[in-house]
């Protein structure tokens, strides 16, 4: 099985390795953005995927999961 966002073999949550520590550090630092600039999860997601400092992986994941929202939206 493939990454959902590159072609690297799947480790855990439907991404590989590099793709998951990104998603999991996301999700880490969720909470401190939250509690500093009150923002929701989707604000969030939109803010790193386009921030220069954010690293590639970071953006990658940022974007899918935002895509991910909008499908779930538009089945809803």
């Amino acid at each position: 099985m493939s990454c959902k966002i590159c072609s690297r073999q799947v480790k855990e949550k439907g991404y590989c390795n590099r793709h998951l520590k990104a998603y999991q550090n996301i999700y880490e630092k969720f909470e401190m953005w939250k509690k500093a600039l009150e923002v929701t999860w989707m604000d969030y997601l939109s803010k790193i995927s386009k921030n220069s400092l954010t690293g590639e992986w970071a953006k990658e994941v940022a974007k899918q999961l935002i895509e991910d929202d909008r499908r779930n939206v538009k089945e809803k």
